[in-house]
């Protein structure tokens, strides 16, 4: 049986080395470059893998890439078998077959930053289209910006000309109020973009870097662009408590098929904890008796969720589905449609005060809280709504996969006023005991 592993080509390289793919069987031993490199500071021998690190966010798409590698050389191997009465084929034969299927994505690497990121895009597409679909159209925007700025700036943008000055002028255009020509022709004004949106281009290029540490590539990376900024402020927010969440669950959408599939979801999302990405893709396997079992695409993390009476009902009502669960929609739609059923209710016309950055910029603006209700506002109301039923945060965050209790509460919605009444129900249980 053929043996598969990948090492780095240099453990003790202080930048990135290439991973080789090591095939041995029958005495036989292959070394196969995947096109891919890794620093090995970030690397686990035991695992084979990328580490689950925060200094290395795209540590679940590296090793997914890796996974479907390994696969693809097995299947490579094993077709040959069934193809020639069960021999192994050569060392020789098995390199070339590798070569065959991996040319072009990996052996063909575009060494100018432009090409390299439609190149990384196209990639992105063709093995993750599904679960990363939100994810290459946010690197499609970042790359428009950078094109942008390079023509209105006059400037080359490539490898080595992205520093700490392409950095700071990069972020000032993003940030500036500028005319533009629209479709028809006319001159518009464009505002600069909120805070979070320039993070959001800032940590795409990081990640476009970080991909881009090929051994064909001479990038500068390693100088400047673990010191780019990605600037972030607290998103202006909501939680729905549990009699806000009774009342979308109640209302009467059967007129309307689109919004009450959209509600439905919505819900399960409320009850579970999950992300979009994960409630929006659940599948008859991760459906055990009472319990969800879900391994999250964002983070790779093992879940496992009780399944709330709500959910249960749902599920009844969709038996007919392969999943028990009403199909999903883009996370754009579906934010769409969440303010529709929003505004049927009354209880979501009172005005919410938001606050954020724009064009560098602090703007405060009244909205109605039913604008301000999305696919994330379910994860953040099962967290919250948990929290103060008083479940402990250890086990919700089981549930949620925060992995520190600072993180989990900055993400619960909780009021002052709900604050000081969890503590006032403490004070009335001690005062019961004492009087006991």
């Amino acid at each position: 049986m053929a043996r598969f592993n990948f090492n780095l080509k240099n453990t003790k390289a202080d930048k990135a080395t290439p991973i080789n793919l090591i095939v041995n069987y029958s005495l036989n031993r292959v070394v196969f470059y995947t096109g891919e490199s890794i620093p090995p500071d970030f690397w686990d021998k035991n695992t084979q893998r990328a580490k689950l690190s925060k200094r290395f966010p795209t540590y679940p798409e590296f090793n997914r890439r890796l996974d479907n590698i390994e696969n693809d050389a097995k299947n490579i191997f094993l077709r040959y078998q069934n193809e020639h009465e069960n021999e192994n084929p050569s060392p020789a034969e098995y390199k070339r077959l590798l070569e065959a299927e991996f040319k072009g994505t990996k052996n063909q690497i575009p060494v100018h930053f432009i090409e390299f990121t439609e190149h990384l895009i196209k990639q992105t597409e063709k093995k993750y289209s599904l679960e990363n679909k939100s994810n290459t159209s946010s690197y499609n925007q970042t790359l428009a910006c950078i094109k942008d700025f390079a023509k209105d700036k006059n400037k080359r943008v490539d490898f080595d000309t992205i520093d700490s000055n392409f950095y700071n002028d990069f972020v000032e255009y993003l940030q500036t109020i500028k005319k533009v020509t629209n479709s028809e022709g006319k001159e518009v004004i464009k505002y600069g973009f909120k805070a979070n949106t320039i993070g959001k281009h800032v940590r795409n290029l990081k990640h476009i870097l970080n991909e881009a540490s090929q051994p064909e590539i001479a990038v500068n990376k390693f100088t400047f662009y673990k010191s780019f900024k990605e600037s972030k402020e607290e998103v202006e927010s909501i939680y729905l408590n549990e009699n806000e969440l009774q009342a979308i669950y109640d209302l009467d959408l059967t007129a309307n098929p689109r919004l009450e599939k959209v509600r439905d979801l919505f819900i399960v999302g409320a009850w579970t904890g999950l992300r979009f990405s994960d409630f929006s893709t659940i599948q008859a396997k991760n459906i055990k008796g009472d319990y969800l079992n879900i391994t999250t695409q964002k983070t790779g993390e093992k879940v496992v969720i009780p399944i709330h009476w709500t959910v249960k009902a749902i599920m009844k009502k969709y038996k007919d589905y392969e999943n028990s669960l009403p199909p999903s929609v883009s996370n754009a739609k579906m934010n769409d449609y969440l303010k529709e059923i929003g505004e049927m209710l009354d209880m979501f016309h009172n005005k919410v005060e938001i606050s954020y950055t724009k064009a560098g910029k602090r703007i405060t603006r009244r909205v109605y809280k039913y604008e301000l209700i999305v696919t994330h506002s379910a994860r953040r109301s099962f967290a919250t709504n948990m929290y103060l039923a008083g479940i402990p945060a250890y086990s919700i965050m089981k549930v949620t996969g925060h992995t520190t209790e600072s993180n989990f509460l900055k993400y619960i919605k909780v009021t002052p006023d709900e604050h000081a009444k969890i503590m006032m129900n403490y004070f009335q249980k001690q005062n019961k005991l004492r009087v006991v």
